[in-house]
């Protein structure tokens, strides 16, 4: 019997994801993302989990270097969390329409006031997938 599907077709795409433990207010770090030179930030629509029950804060960062861009999340929203797993992250850094974030985003968000951690987090499991799937 033929199979329906190649196996790249069944394969699940999503963006590498970065946590950032942060205790600031998500209008203050948005603010203090937008004082920095090499970004252009602008408040996103907020993110929706799969479910659709569960609204999140997000930014989208533009890099100007060279115009890579990424979402700053909120990881707790209006009822859960969008990345179960890490629930010590404030927020999530995920990339838009490229598959990884450019170190260059990730390194200055880590020198950022009121960052007290930025790191890589691991892929998310199948039932998680979900949440990031929609993101790209």
């Amino acid at each position: 019997m033929q199979s329906l599907f190649t196996a790249e077709e069944l394969e699940l795409s999503y963006p590498i994801i970065h946590g950032v433990v942060s205790s600031s207010h998500p209008v203050t770090l948005g603010f203090v993302l937008s004082q920095h030179p090499d970004f252009d930030v602008e408040l996103y629509d907020d993110v929706v989990n799969y479910s659709k029950d569960s609204l999140h804060v997000a930014y989208r960062i533009k890099y100007l270097e060279d115009d890579t861009k990424c979402l700053l999340i909120k990881n707790k929203g209006t009822k859960e969390l969008l990345y179960k797993k890490y629930k010590q992250v404030d927020y999530l850094i995920c990339a838009m329409n490229e598959e990884e974030i450019n170190t260059e985003i990730i390194e200055i968000i880590r020198k950022l006031s009121g960052i007290m951690i930025c790191f890589a987090l691991d892929n998310p499991n199948q039932k998680e997938i979900l949440n990031f799937m929609q993101l790209q």
